[in-house]
């Protein structure tokens, strides 16, 4: 990553970010430096859209996401880089999520008289007809990464007609981020001990137009890395966009299979149960209703100890052989890593982290230049699998050495 980088972005996010510390989060979307315009509705009038305006967008050149990450660090206050960087415990769950790519390697088909431009990324979600695999996964709290926090995500998701998840836990209100493209979108949901509180966010999501809901089964208890407690816990707070002021959220942990029904129920929307690593579970939350699984350890931010998604994702789908689509995230970095979990049964993949450095240091065409890096990368290593399309990878282009 260019040194420019860190010249122009550091002082003004510093300054957003030690703002947003304080809870003012309107002086702190505010204080960004002006810079490129960023390309939204004209006709979505919110001031979560006027913010992005004045906000940072550029196109990053996306060598790596180690390398991305690096510039980004430079960026985040030190308490706001430990949490959005760590994992919980001892980090082994995190750690393990990059190691256990490579107990897998390619078997390529050669000779194949494959043509690189016209390699098809395309697949099919939940009805939804999507140019490539790669999902924004649900992120907490966009504001810590940029002024404009999930619009200006949500708006670079799309640029490519890529699907973007969206946290019940976001800077902006659902409602905003609905507006922010036209682009395909989730809502991922936390279940509240009120179940009032429950129905009301799963109807304002159906309202709004939000294709499916994500619940989300392996955070009932959120964990916390050693580092960002030992720093204080001193991330910069900002207020959640979906609850009024004050207004507190206290998560179900007595999670059941009945509760994905209630959301079929309540929404008529697909249900995506996210957090899955043991086949038993997944044919389970089939037989419960849901849609799509998604093969999860929360990236490592939950339990420790918990293996790593791509170890647990061939045994889940050779399980539910096809039923719903599977979903896999936590750890992707590369478009090798996107091939193999692919190849190995899942029909997409979930971004979290390195589009939330693309976020920081770009926007909405940063988010678009991380999503452009793993299209690149995954169609070469698609190339050298010697097939023509995504939905021809198989286990016999990846196996155990």
């Amino acid at each position: 990553m260019s040194n420019a980088y860190d010249t122009e972005l550091s002082s003004s996010r510093r300054d957003m970010l030690k703002l947003a510390g304080v809870g003012v989060a309107a002086a702190a979307l505010a204080s960004t430096a002006t810079n490129a315009a960023a390309q939204v509705p004209e006709e979505a009038d919110t001031e979560a859209l006027s913010i992005m305006r004045k906000g940072i967008d550029r196109t990053l050149d996306v060598i790596n996401i180690d390398l991305l990450e690096e510039a980004a660090q430079k960026i985040y206050p030190e308490g706001a880089y430990a949490f959005i960087r760590n994992g919980s415990g001892k980090q082994w769950t995190l750690n393990e999520n990059q190691r256990a790519w490579g107990d897998y390697v390619f078997t390529p088909n050669r000779m194949s008289g494959v043509v690189r431009d016209n390699i098809d990324l395309s697949v099919e979600l939940l009805g939804l007809q999507l140019p490539h695999p790669f999902i924004v996964t649900p992120f907490g709290s966009h504001g810590l990464h940029h002024p404009a926090a999930e619009i200006a995500t949500v708006t670079g998701a799309g640029r490519s007609g890529g699907l973007a998840c969206v946290s019940s836990a976001s800077t902006a209100s659902m409602e905003d981020i609905a507006t922010a493209s036209d682009g395909a979108k989730f809502f991922q949901i936390y279940l509240d001990v009120d179940p009032g509180i429950t129905r009301e966010l799963l109807q304002r999501a159906k309202d709004s137009g939000f294709h499916a809901i994500i619940l989300t089964v392996d955070a009932i208890g959120q964990g916390s890395s050693d580092e960002y407690v030992r720093l204080g816990r001193s991330r910069p707070w900002l207020p959640y966009g979906n609850f009024a002021p004050g207004q507190s959220t206290r998560f179900k942990t007595d999670l059941s299979w009945s509760d994905v029904e209630m959301i079929r129920e309540a929404t008529d929307l697909p249900v995506v149960v996210k957090g899955i690593t043991r086949p038993e579970d997944a044919r389970a939350a089939v037989e419960a209703g849901a849609g799509a699984v998604q093969v999860s350890n929360h990236g490592g931010r939950a339990l420790d100890g918990t293996p790593a998604s791509i170890t647990v994702l061939p045994a889940i789908a050779d399980t539910l052989q096809g039923d719903v689509p599977i979903i896999l995230d936590s750890g992707i970095r590369r478009g090798t890593d996107v091939v193999k979990a692919l190849a190995l049964g899942a029909d997409a993949v979930a971004i979290g982290r390195p589009v939330m450095y693309g976020l920081c240091l770009g926007g909405a065409s940063g988010v678009d230049s991380v999503i452009s890096y793993f299209h690149r990368e995954t169609v070469d290593t698609t190339l050298h699998c010697g097939v023509d399309a995504i939905s021809k990878l198989g286990s016999s282009h990846v196996r155990k050495p």
